[in-house]
């Protein structure tokens, strides 16, 4: 059975097992990003951002010898790019603590829209991260 991406955000914003807050929660968002962006649909603006914040790379850890670490990038399926742009989404809405969770919640969307937000400058810089270790990138075996 598929999950579908409402889903997915619900089960990403559960906290303490009470999933009914977190259907509550990106519910309001909703409602707040339809009454700020009256020309384009909530579910659309939600997408874009998912995939603006979604990285395409990611860097894995491998211990060396005498406890040296090696970083080396590898290329992410559909679902893992989902799953870490959702996770970078509510991770940068959680750090700001101005309004409420469903109004920072709905700024972050809406910037992470327009490509201005803290989780695409996240993603922004895990690229450049994994470009500039790519020469590591034949550790790849599993």
């Amino acid at each position: 059975m598929k999950k579908t991406l409402q889903q997915k955000i619900f089960n990403r914003l559960t906290t303490k097992g009470k999933k009914h807050i977190a259907e509550k929660t990106l519910l309001k968002s909703f409602k707040l990003m339809q009454k700020l962006e009256r020309k384009k649909n909530a579910k659309e603006i939600l997408k874009l951002s998912f995939v603006n914040a979604s990285p395409a790379l990611y860097l894995k850890q491998i211990k060396r010898k005498r406890k040296r670490t090696i970083e080396f990038p590898f290329l992410l399926k559909l679902n893992l790019r989902l799953s870490y742009g959702i996770k970078f989404l509510i991770a940068s809405t959680k750090t700001k603590t101005q309004n409420s969770f469903y109004e920072n919640f709905t700024s972050e969307i809406l910037n992470s829209s327009k490509k201005n937000s803290l989780s695409f400058k996240r993603r922004f810089e895990l690229h450049k991260e994994a470009f500039l270790k790519k020469k590591f990138a034949n550790y790849r075996w599993f």
